[in-house]
């Protein structure tokens, strides 16, 4: 099915000129790299572009750099495909390949490959009994051997360098062996469950003075990794590819001090101090004890100045002294960390202290305020725990050059950022006052922005801010958060049909939208194998209904059309960049590897076209979506091809 074919139903095809453009294209890169030779000019792009050369010139591609790697992931029954890929590419990418590749069992999440390549420098023949026992699911001593933690290839190196010395990969036989960590398998086997340290654990094995340090025994590299995302500070990568609810989701005055940074009206108080921080912190001071003290006396005077009793004092925990501390009773609600040089990370300091400062029995949420003060530049963190074995760390608002200067934006910033600090340590210490008060026991103290909503028993999390709850009458639902939601173009979807029922769309405090929908028995639509002239159809259905009310869904790729084959029918999901025709846009940072419909730009106007762009593939090109989405992913890095060849040119003459 060549790409030209959407002509005929409304989508900007890829013209004949184009293919011809492909084809000058890759004569001229032919010819310069035959030119550039001598000077070992190596240019690699994709010869893949449209599903015709796909067919005709696969053959010459795999002779021409690209090769078919057998990919077998250990301990994973049936788990064995094939990979294409061009040598001159690096292990990361060939990680990218098998990510992508629709034949795996696993989530996207952090990957460790190995050769598989025997003592006698030759592949693993698919023939021997180590393979046949590997794909089924067991390990035998040479596969032990072979992914030994020192064979794994580092995913800065290039293919051509491991590959180096052996024979040309063939079929039947296993080139590379991959290893996923246990729990990041989607199986039907039992998995092993990974045991946590409870956070009264940790405690006692961290120093503040060790974990600021990026290197060593008792680094915060080391013990984030050893955690293995326990304590989330984004700065390690998980071994399971999940991305933790936003700090300001589980806590209303996170997402309070957020919002209030944005747009708090301040006053001479507040203008006063920020003139007064910023020459205090950026004129010179002999020590980091010096500028510590001085930081102390001036957050104190402002921040506490409703509670005059409470003062910011070093505090000693288990022979650690913080820069200063303010607690109500033994809370502990905000910690300073000054830092002039040395390279010591404060922030990381500050999460220790948090860490310390935990009592032995976590029953409820801890949240603090972190302020790092580094020369003359300070940072804003919130910290809270989100049970007895994690906790997340996350910055609030950008860190501020503490320099009193004419940049109008830059101050005033500031000072809605130093306002929100004040008004977010009054809520907190008058939130632990009201705890002391009552003679309840509040359990859950601090739970969750007021909501009841996120009191949900979560059964699983589905990808990105998506979950699987329960409700009281025991059905299933999926919820969302999200930053921006289509709410009118989602329940007219669902009324009209061909979306989940929209159960509930709330905003929180924090510009956050809440979202809970029925959940359905969902199938992708490319994976399914229905009639076509149906789902045709029903294609052009939707197509009608939101050209009729001029309502723009936005992302109608492959995982947002999906096939309920309950109902039988197409259903479309994922409304966050949903809007009316012509006035909501599209959201920044889309990913430039897309071949999205023309027009479709971060920014830009969101347009009934794109919609009908988007389904006429589907109605059209169902079955073979996937390749020919990636070759117009190739045909894009044909024209972006286009400047190198430039710039070859250049280095010719």
């Amino acid at each position: 099915m060549e790409i030209r074919r959407y002509r005929d139903t409304g989508v900007n095809e890829v013209a004949s000129k184009d293919d011809h453009r492909i084809d000058a294209i890759m004569k001229e890169l032919e010819y310069l790299r035959s030119e550039l030779a001598q000077k070992k000019v190596e240019t690699s792009i994709s010869k893949y572009f449209n599903e015709e050369i796909f067919t005709k010139d696969r053959e010459a591609l795999l002779k021409d750099g690209f090769i078919t790697i057998g990919i077998v992931v250990v301990g994973e029954k049936g788990s064995a495909f094939p990979v294409d890929i061009d040598t001159s590419q690096s292990v990361g990418k060939l990680k990218d390949a098998i990510r992508e590749n629709p034949e795996c069992g696993f989530p996207k999440s952090k990957l460790h490959l190995f050769l598989a390549r025997k003592d006698d420098n030759t592949w693993l023949e698919s023939s021997t009994d180590d393979a046949k026992l590997l794909k089924k699911g067991e390990k035998t001593a040479l596969i032990e051997a072979l992914t030994d933690e020192d064979n794994e290839l580092d995913g800065e190196f290039g293919l051509e360098e491991v590959l180096e010395g052996m024979p040309e990969p063939k079929t039947k036989q296993i080139h590379v062996l991959v290893v996923v960590p246990p729990q990041s398998f989607v199986s039907t086997e039992v998995v092993a469950v990974v045991k946590k340290r409870k956070l009264a654990q940790v405690r006692e094995l961290i120093t503040p003075s060790s974990f600021a340090k990026c290197k060593g025994g008792g680094s915060w590299e080391k013990w984030l990794k050893k955690l293995d995302g326990q304590i989330e500070c984004h700065r390690i990568e998980r071994s399971v590819d999940e991305t933790p609810i936003p700090l300001v989701l589980l806590n209303k005055t996170f997402a309070r001090f957020e919002e209030n940074c944005k747009q708090i009206e301040f006053g001479n108080e507040d203008c006063e101090f920020v003139r007064n921080l910023c020459h205090g912190m950026s004129t010179p001071n002999e020590s980091e004890a010096a500028l510590a003290e001085k930081a102390r006396e001036l957050l104190k005077e402002y921040l506490l100045a409703d509670f005059p009793a409470s003062t910011i004092t070093p505090a000693t925990v288990n022979g650690s002294v913080s820069d200063g501390s303010y607690r109500y009773g033994e809370t502990l609600l905000l910690n300073l960390v000054c830092k002039l040089q040395k390279g010591d990370d404060p922030t990381m300091q500050n999460v220790a202290y948090y860490i310390k400062n935990l009592p032995d029995e976590i029953d409820r949420q801890f949240p603090w305020f972190l302020v790092d003060i580094c020369g003359p530049l300070m940072s804003v963190f919130g910290i809270v725990n989100t049970g007895d074995e994690n906790a997340i760390c996350e910055p609030l608002v950008m860190s501020f050059p503490l320099l009193f200067f004419d940049n109008e934006w830059l101050i005033i910033s500031l000072t809605r950022a130093c306002a929100s600090l004040k008004r977010a340590v009054r809520e907190l210490t008058e939130e632990c006052e009201q705890r002391v008060s009552s003679s309840r026991k509040l359990a859950r103290w601090q739970q969750t922005i007021d909501l009841d909503r996120l009191r949900f028993p979560y059964k699983d999390a589905v990808e990105r801010y998506v979950f699987v709850a329960k409700v009281q009458d025991g059905n299933e639902v999926i919820v969302k958060f999200a930053k921006r939601y289509g709410m009118e173009v989602h329940q007219y979807c669902s009324s009209a049909g061909f979306a989940p029922a929209l159960i509930c769309c709330e905003s929180l405090p924090n510009g956050w939208f809440f979202v809970v929908m029925e959940r359905l028995p969902l199938i992708p639509l490319s994976r399914v194998e229905v009639n076509d002239r149906m789902v045709r159809h029903q294609l052009i259905e939707i197509k009608s209904h939101l050209a009729a009310a001029s309502l723009v869904h936005g992302d109608l790729r492959e995982n947002n059309v999906m096939w309920d084959p309950v109902k039988h029918r197409v259903v479309l999901i994922d409304f966050d960049w949903s809007g009316k025709d012509g006035t909501d846009t599209y959201p920044p940072f889309m990913n430039p590897e897309i071949m999205w419909p023309p027009g479709a730009e971060s920014g830009k106007p969101l347009r009934v076209a794109h919609d009908a762009y988007w389904l006429a593939m589907w109605s059209h090109n169902r079955p073979n979506l996937n390749k020919i989405v990636k070759n117009k992913k190739e045909i894009l890095s044909a024209k972006k091809a286009y400047s190198e060849i430039q710039a070859l040119k250049q280095q010719l003459l």
